[in-house]
């Protein structure tokens, strides 16, 4: 399984790209703004589309990118995510007031995008990949994905934005063994208290989450992190006993799972 970190970024910045990682080409996880960093050529490659919420910063190259495409496609790119999600892309943002409707366009018939709307432990087929959208908790309707390779028998599993409470330890605990759990990291634990209001992570968090899982992962893999307090936030999980192999993300990164 092809990972390619094309935004990891809990905020702006140069070389701070927001969420958006892509599967074996064709799969994206979320389309924040680190979809930008493609070419043209692998734009075109894109098929599918999993969003895990609909915060502004994991959609919001999507719309630019239907957009972009919008010509060449023969096919429409398929859009996943749960309802809530799905109806916040067709109230809020694929109105015709901030964006034309791509569901509709060019005809209803033959749009050039299709949205899907999933639940929980609803698997997705996608090629040699399943996708089970998973519970998290965060401060909208949001999921996680469990990407299994079925001829490697990898298992990757992305929470997206989330903090730590008996849900997550619960969805997490339900996944079995882990090759990789990607998470985020959002605040020091000076923010504590910001953290739980805003439902994030910090270092102290996650420390408690990975020792409560049942199946320890054999990497853990950091996103999200706030650009003001990036340096702060790795030092302390740097010095955190976590007990695993532990990888702070950045942009740009391609890993093989």
């Amino acid at each position: 399984m092809k990972v390619d970190i094309l935004g990891c970024s809990g905020g702006m910045g140069q070389q701070q790209q927001t969420t958006c990682f892509r599967i074996n080409d064709s799969l994206l996880i979320d389309a924040g703004s680190g979809l930008g960093e493609l070419d043209q050529g692998a734009l075109k490659q894109i098929r599918h589309i999993c969003l895990t919420h609909a915060h502004l910063d994991h959609i919001c190259f999507l719309p630019l990118l239907i957009d972009n495409l919008f010509e060449s496609l023969t096919q429409p790119i398929q859009v996943y995510a749960l309802p809530e999600v799905i109806e916040n892309l067709r109230k809020h943002l694929f109105n015709w007031q901030i964006w034309p409707d791509f569901t509709r366009l060019p005809t209803p018939e033959k749009p050039v995008m299709t949205l899907h709307e999933i639940g929980y432990q609803q698997t997705l087929e996608l090629g040699d990949l399943s996708l089970t959208p998973f519970r998290v908790f965060h401060t909208v309707p949001t999921c996680g994905y469990h990407l299994r390779s079925k001829k490697h028998g990898t298992s990757f599993a992305i929470t997206s934005d989330t903090t730590f409470d008996a849900s997550l330890l619960d969805s997490l605990n339900q996944l079995g063994p882990l090759d990789v759990l990607l998470t985020e990291c959002a605040f020091p634990d000076r923010m504590l208290e910001l953290a739980r209001l805003s439902r994030h992570l910090t270092p102290q968090l996650l420390q408690a989450l990975l020792n409560q899982l049942t199946h320890a992962p054999k990497a853990v893999w950091i996103s999200h992190l706030k650009p003001s307090q990036h340096l702060e936030i790795a030092n302390e999980l740097a010095q955190a006993n976590l007990n695993c192999e532990l990888r702070v993300l950045r942009s740009g990164e391609q890993w093989q799972i």
